[in-house]
């Protein structure tokens, strides 16, 4: 049975207690971000993983997004770390981009698709944070819609598509769809900009090049 918070009826510790004890013990949850409210788990469980993808019918080949709390976080588990990512992350992070960097293979391939890149992002969200740094490690967390249904905050539709599906859904303000993060590849050699999202592709050359 799904367990249904309102965030903003708990003080911000009793949801992150809530939301690590399910992550610690294998489950998946949905959560609000400063985006889409995002669908996750631990990203060094790979059972429930798996399961993310599975639920979401999503095609493995496909990475789920690392959520992390603090940049430094990145040398964990990259094996190089491009001038690029600074002048990006100091500007924009905690926000709406997601780097992608190369993986040094501790977090598990299935993560990233089966590729050997991972893509990261702090979002600008002080509860997802917090809980990262409660579990000491980070989540990978993706958009929380079935595939190929567009992304939407709104609390009917959340219940509708996770109710009974998951093990927790911690419900944010019920808003209208917004835009997802910006994604840019810094493994390749000049940068790619994959996906514009909010910040768009001008603004981001201005801090890449």
């Amino acid at each position: 049975m799904t367990e249904i918070i309102f965030e903003r009826k708990l003080a911000e510790e009793q949801v992150i207690d809530k939301a690590g004890a399910i992550l610690k013990g294998g489950g998946i949850i949905v959560i609000p971000t400063d985006t889409i409210p995002g669908i996750g788990c631990l990203a060094s469980n790979c059972d429930a993983v798996i399961k993310v993808f599975e639920l979401k019918e999503r095609p493995t080949n496909l990475a789920l997004p690392v959520i992390i709390a603090d940049s430094k976080d990145v040398e964990k588990y990259t094996t190089y770390i491009p001038p690029a990512f600074y002048k990006l992350t100091d500007r924009y992070w905690p926000g709406s981009v997601t780097v992608i960097l190369k993986s040094n293979g501790v977090i598990d391939c299935s993560v990233g698709g089966g590729k050997d890149t991972l893509g990261f992002r702090i979002p600008d969200n002080p509860l997802i944070r917090g809980l990262i740094r409660k579990m000491g490690e980070p989540l990978a967390l993706t958009s929380a819609n079935p595939h190929n249904v567009l992304p939407s905050a709104v609390h009917q539709k959340l219940l509708t598509w996770w109710k009974n599906e998951v093990d927790l859904i911690i419900l944010g303000r019920s808003t209208a769809p917004r835009i997802p993060s910006a994604v840019v590849d810094l493994v390749s050699d000049p940068p790619k900009i994959l996906r514009e999202g909010i910040i768009q592709t001008m603004e981001l050359e201005s801090h890449l090049f």
